[in-house]
């Protein structure tokens, strides 16, 4: 399968980038040991460097994690356009066929002060599963009754609460979702395809999370925010929105990791470097580097996000207008990009079955590797194909849900076989670890999913 190319192409001496700069990133990147999956660099409007690393692939559409609280916030910035309410609008207001009782504190959050997460809150502790499960709107009958302890409009707390409600004001106002809106109004004029947007327990969308996207579609987005929402002469996004959600709002400095502590916009974070980001647990970014004329994405699986930027700081900021490396080989480099296989022997020929109290597998040899059934507490009953050397691709499958993945595996010791099983619409992995006593047992490799370890399907740790 090909992904359609939304952003033109160049080498990265034709707009003024030093190869040997992303060569740099690339080996910083692993050097710190950072578990990449995307990389792409555009400058002038034209991709200069792009790479997944397999068994990723650019058709892949991750979840993006919080990356998906920037493109909600512009499904605010069309229905506000529209006419549909306003950013001074208080939530009190919008949602008066629900709410019976509010705080003078509560009372006063507008529609700016979830943009800016600066709802009064100070703990992200108002979207939980009790609250979420909930019908319709009754959610904010609940959260609205509950006094924020700061100020609203001040008080900085980054919470999923406030990009939840700002979705739900969104579809409440318009009839539709976000997701919907950005469809239509957006994501089709510029050639984006392929998205999705998970929801919450009551089937609506999260608009804080669970947007899947493409990574040139990340940058096709980002590039649209540096290029103040006009494409090929269209004004897709409005001025005012455009405008304001770049600005600072609030300030941040109580943040250890300097990248966070530089303000926050309209569902953006200011960085060390004078541009803005969004960014996504796990190392999900689309980083806008005005002075650059430059967007940077990255799909990752690490918890050390910070590290990342300084990478990119250190390694990538310096090749913008340098003299460039001749004889570079970054296509190659970029090209041949992969995580690695499970490192061991293909062992002898194979049939034995293995389990612990919420699992059992059977593990059957192949031509290429081995095929393995999982059959899980949750339902679910998986054939999975796993390389030897190399990934191979298949589906996990439950009752309503489905989760691409690809595999490799290795006898690692004596008795000891080892599945990487890498989940390709979410940045998470895991082993499965067999042993020949009959045992088996999973583990999350790197960042296990946020909110429930069901989440995706993927069985918990035992």
């Amino acid at each position: 399968m090909t992904t359609d190319r939304l952003l033109p192409r160049a080498l990265p001496h034709e707009v003024g980038v030093d190869p040997r700069g992303v060569h740099d990133l690339l080996d910083g990147l692993a050097r710190r040991h950072i578990t990449m999956h995307s990389l792409m660099l555009v400058r002038h409007g034209k991709v200069v460097a792009e790479g997944t690393w397999a068994p990723h692939r650019p058709e892949h559409a991750p979840l993006v994690y919080s990356l998906s609280k920037t493109f909600c916030s512009a499904a605010v910035g069309l229905a506000v356009a529209d006419g549909a309410f306003s950013y001074d609008d208080r939530l009190v207001d919008l949602f008066a066929d629900v709410v019976d009782a509010a705080g003078p504190v509560a009372s006063r959050i507008r529609v700016r002060d979830c943009l800016a997460m600066a709802t009064g809150h100070t703990r992200d502790d108002v979207f939980n599963p009790r609250t979420s499960r909930l019908a319709g709107r009754q959610p904010w009958r609940v959260a609205l009754a509950t006094e924020p302890e700061g100020v609203p409009g001040a008080t900085f707390c980054y919470n999923q609460f406030a990009t939840w409600t700002l979705a739900e004001v969104v579809r409440h106002a318009t009839g539709r979702t976000v997701h919907e809106l950005l469809v239509d109004r957006v994501f089709t004029p510029l050639g984006i395809t392929g998205t999705s947007w998970d929801t919450d327990p009551a089937r609506r969308v999260l608009g804080f999370s669970g947007l899947h996207v493409r990574p040139e579609g990340i940058a096709r987005f980002f590039q649209l925010l540096l290029d103040d929402g006009v494409a090929a002469g269209e004004r897709l996004l409005p001025v005012e929105w455009v405008t304001r959600h770049r600005q600072r709002h609030v300030e941040t400095d109580s943040w250890a990791e300097p990248d966070w502590a530089q303000g926050y916009g309209w569902q953006v974070w200011h960085d060390t470097r004078g541009g803005y980001r969004g960014d996504g647990a796990f190392g999900q970014f689309g980083v806008v580097m005005p002075a650059q004329d430059a967007v940077l994405v990255l799909t990752a699986s690490t918890e050390r996000m910070q590290e990342v930027l300084d990478e990119v700081w250190a390694s990538l900021l310096p090749a913008f207008d340098r003299a460039p490396d001749a004889g570079d080989g970054l296509a190659e480099r970029l090209a041949s990009l992969r995580l690695p296989t499970v490192w061991g022997e293909r062992g002898a020929t194979v049939g034995l079955t293995f389990e612990n109290r919420t699992n059992r597998w059977r593990l059957v040899d192949d031509a290429d590797g081995w095929q393995l059934r999982w059959v899980d507490q949750y339902g679910g009953d998986h054939q999975l194909a796993v390389g030897f050397g190399e990934w191979r691709t298949g589906t996990m499958r439950w009752s309503g849900r489905t989760l691409r993945v690809a595999a490799s595996g290795a006898w690692v010791g004596w008795g000891h076989w080892v599945g990487h099983v890498v989940a390709l619409d979410a940045p998470h992995s895991l082993l499965v670890r067999l042993r020949d006593d009959g045992s088996g047992r999973t583990e999350w490799v790197g960042p296990k999913p946020l909110g429930a370890d069901s989440l995706y399907g993927l069985a918990p740790v035992d």
